[in-house]
């Protein structure tokens, strides 16, 4: 019988919020009782841990920061996870002390931590899994887009940064240790659908190189699947455990409440041999009300699956570029003009001119030129109004998070 392996994929895995009750109850397992069922006795299960897991540090100024109980390490051990990713933007948000209460708790409950760690070696060090008779490495890489409490370095504890030159050349170090070579990505836009050009255009340079898998976390939204040269990416597997935020800071008030799309998750199967790596299923995931991951059923299910199939297909556009710009103005730029046309005549316009709209308009200019003519991979943060800080008109919706 070929040698191989199913590992099972999930997204971000936010233990803080409605979580903090469960943990002081002490029924943690309870959180994963309905995932578990997804799961295989032989799976090799992964995620993204969004949050250190200690009641100790001190949190960094003005910034939201997350941090579970470490109780839950035990938690996710007795559903079945065995990998997860530390490489993420609030590891460090309580500091090293933080940090090393997480690391005990997940190397008590038996569970690897990948992507973080006291400085830039320890930090890019794999992990290594041995299972079906191959041996899988894992490596784990934070974005600075992303905004993250630390970046490891020479000396100094943190993430490991994720930049495309030391990527590949970790990447060249140790794929020939290894039967399969598997990244964990923090990266991207948050509730974006669609992954950057910049993204795709790293992720293939890491297939290029000798990964066989990318598996993507931070957006908080579905992104579409892709097959390059052999490999699987998954730009983006959502949400696994979410909560509702209400944080205060020293300038600015952050509260957003949990959307739909906040509830939609993805576990992924994928089939690993020395030679092939391959999807094997995609079992949607929605978080009840109770905050319980749990596989989604009927036109639930059908419509996260609809929706990771739309976006996959879109993946394969020739100029995807070309579709972020006009996606862009549409939202930014056309959205606000819509808006204000449609508030009232043209009488109604007039009387009610003020000197400060030709600052809107001036921004609005100058967001389409920054859009067009910018070659900077910076310009796509203008799709999310949470990722621009520059005084700009809100062109949402009106229900996502992107309002805070």
């Amino acid at each position: 019988m070929p040698e191989s392996v199913r590992l099972v994929a999930v997204g971000d895995l936010l233990l803080c919020g409605r979580y903090d009750e469960i943990a002081r109850s002490g029924d943690v397992d309870s959180v994963f009782t309905r995932l578990s069922s997804v799961f295989g006795p032989d799976d090799l299960v992964v995620g993204n841990m969004e949050c250190p897991l200690s009641v100790r540090g001190t949190p960094e100024p003005d910034k939201l920061c997350l941090r579970g109980h470490p109780a839950f390490a035990h938690g996710l051990a007795a559903a079945g996870f065995d990998v997860l990713s530390l490489a993420n933007n609030h590891m460090f948000d309580y500091g090293p002390e933080a940090f090393r209460d997480t690391s005990a708790a997940m190397a008590a409950a038996g569970l690897a931590g990948v992507g973080a760690g006291i400085d830039l070696d320890a930090a890019t060090r794999p992990v290594v899994v041995e299972r079906g008779g191959l041996k899988i490495g894992f490596l784990a890489y934070c974005h600075a887009s992303t905004k993250p409490s630390a970046l490891a370095g020479a000396g100094r504890g943190g993430v490991a940064p994720l930049d495309a030159r030391g990527l590949i050349a970790d990447v060249g170090r140790w794929r020939g240790q290894f039967d399969q070579l598997v990244l964990l990505l923090h990266w991207g836009l948050e509730y974006s659908p669609l992954p950057t050009p910049e993204q795709v255009e790293l992720a293939h340079s890491a297939v290029d190189a000798g990964v066989g898998l990318i598996l993507g976390h931070h957006s908080h939204m579905l992104q579409g699947i892709e097959t390059y040269r052999g490999a699987v990416i998954a730009y983006s597997l959502g949400n696994c455990t979410d909560s509702d935020v209400d944080w205060q800071g020293p300038t600015r008030h952050f509260s957003c409440r949990m959307t739909d799309t906040d509830r939609e998750g993805l576990a992924l199967t994928v089939e690993l041999s020395r030679e092939d790596v391959r999807v094997a299923s995609m079992r949607p995931l929605w978080l009840n009300d109770a905050g319980q991951p749990e596989p989604a059923v009927g036109e639930r299910a059908r419509a996260i699956l609809d929706s990771i199939v739309e976006r996959s297909q879109k993946l394969a556009e020739n100029d995807l570029a070309r579709k972020w710009e006009k996606d862009l103005v549409d939202r930014r730029v056309m959205g606000p003009l819509r808006h204000w046309w449609s508030q009232g005549s043209l009488t109604d316009k007039v009387r009610r001119f003020r000197p400060a709209q030709l600052k809107t308009l001036y921004l609005l200019l100058v967001t389409f030129v920054r859009i067009r003519l910018s070659r900077s991979e910076s310009r796509w943060s203008l799709f999310n109004s949470r990722n621009d800080t520059r005084p700009m008109p809100y062109a949402g919706d009106g229900k996502g998070k992107d309002q805070s």
